[in-house]
């Protein structure tokens, strides 16, 4: 028994050995590298064998398939310092393909098993894939650029379009100013201030507007005015009227005026202005006298101001109000304003219409001047019919359209 337990035990242990053996000359006999260096030293040799052969041609493939001698071969990474391979070159080893072994020698380049005639048509057909993907990068980058010229071109014409669309939405100047003018207009004709009407600003404004419907007649009665209203209205080609001249250059002093003037000195100044308007209606204008006229009227307004803490507060804007229409009395006196005042004064005697005055206004290219103190009233009554006479003109203009 104790025999059989030894002989058993022998057996197992030689077993083990054996294995040991098989895979330690496994281990050796495999080496993942073998074939490359092999190729690679074969190559190396085929070159300083034959230097000029053609690598492409028939005669360089037969040489490749002859073997070559083990003892030509110098690998240190096969031989000496390779703990996987110890086996000479030209060993038929397990590992190794058929054309390692003796049939045929690999590629350094594409690997074991390669044969150079079959490797040369592999090199043109990767030639001509590589032009063929080259011709085909260039026609997807032409047709690239189409379509980026397209979008190019697609952004102009949605450019052009936008530009096309503000300026045909965007109102051009004159129908800026058109606008603005109907604007004004209307509150004109609705809502003027004081202040416009007596200056004769709304009364121009709308006369300027009855000027584009020229010789057209209302079918409605017209609106009368009366001479009472109609003598008070100061006409004029420039910017002043005759104001307070416009009787003839008879005046009515204002109270604070009279208080500080002697009665010679107010007499005077009637006398002389009164020559002036008559001389001046009959195209005569001493420039003397109303120099002279203009010096005393200075005298009287620095007499006014020495009096201003005297004089009640009332009294002395009337008189400085008087003072200013002088001085723009005696401008159109000087401008030749005194004809067309009095022309006017003869057409508006018995009373006109509305029409018929606008209608003479216009065709004499005359314009209305601001109010005096006493023209006020009348003013803002010839605004009233004015207003009333441009809107129905507008509106009958406007049906016909």
């Amino acid at each position: 028994m104790q025999t059989l337990h030894r002989l058993l035990i022998v057996g197992c242990l030689g077993g083990i050995g054996v294995l040991f053996s098989v895979g330690f000359a496994h281990a050796q006999a495999y080496n993942p590298y073998a074939n490359y260096y092999q190729a690679q030293l074969r190559q190396q040799v085929l070159t300083a064998q034959v230097p000029s052969a053609n690598m492409y041609g028939r005669n360089a493939a037969q040489l490749y398939q002859a073997p070559i001698p083990a003892s030509q071969v110098v690998d240190p990474y096969l031989s000496q310092g390779n703990p996987y391979n110890q086996t000479p070159l030209g060993t038929s080893l397990p590992y190794l393909s058929p054309y390692d072994q003796g049939l045929g020698y690999g590629s350094p380049f594409f690997g074991a098993g390669f044969n150079i005639a079959g490797g040369a048509l592999m090199g043109q057909a990767d030639v001509m894939r590589s032009y063929g993907k080259v011709i085909n990068d260039q026609e997807e980058a032409r047709i690239k650029r189409e379509l980026a010229n397209q979008a190019r071109l697609e952004t102009v014409k949605k450019e052009f379009d936008l530009r096309m669309y503000i300026k045909a939405n965007t109102p051009t100047y004159t129908q800026e100013q058109e606008k603005i003018a109907q604007t004004t207009l209307r509150r004109i004709q609705t809502n003027s201030l004081p202040g416009e009407v007596s200056n004769g600003k709304s009364l121009n404004y709308l006369l300027d507007d009855l000027r584009k419907f020229p010789n057209k007649k209302l079918s409605a009665e017209p609106m009368q005015l009366s001479e009472a209203v109609l003598v008070h209205l100061n006409v004029t080609k420039n910017t002043f009227g005759m104001g307070i001249l416009r009787d003839e250059g008879r005046v009515t002093w204002p109270t604070a005026l009279r208080e500080s003037m002697t009665e010679k000195q107010r007499k005077w100044l009637d006398t002389q202005l009164e020559d002036l308007v008559k001389e001046a209606n009959k195209g005569r204008l001493d420039a003397n006298v109303l120099r002279d006229v203009r010096g005393e009227m200075d005298k009287v307004r620095e007499d006014l101001v020495k009096r201003v803490n005297d004089t009640p507060t009332s009294q002395y804007l009337d008189a400085k109000r008087f003072l200013h229409e002088f001085n723009e009395a005696t401008i159109a006196l000087e401008r030749g304003e005194v004809a067309v005042q009095a022309k006017f004064q003869r057409f508006v005697e018995g009373g006109k219409s509305v029409q018929e005055v606008t209608d003479y206004m216009v065709q004499h290219g005359l314009r209305f001047g601001p109010a005096t103190a006493n023209d006020e009233a009348a003013y803002r009554a010839i605004h009233s019919l004015l207003a009333s006479y441009n809107i129905a003109m507008n509106l009958g203009s406007e049906r016909k359209d």
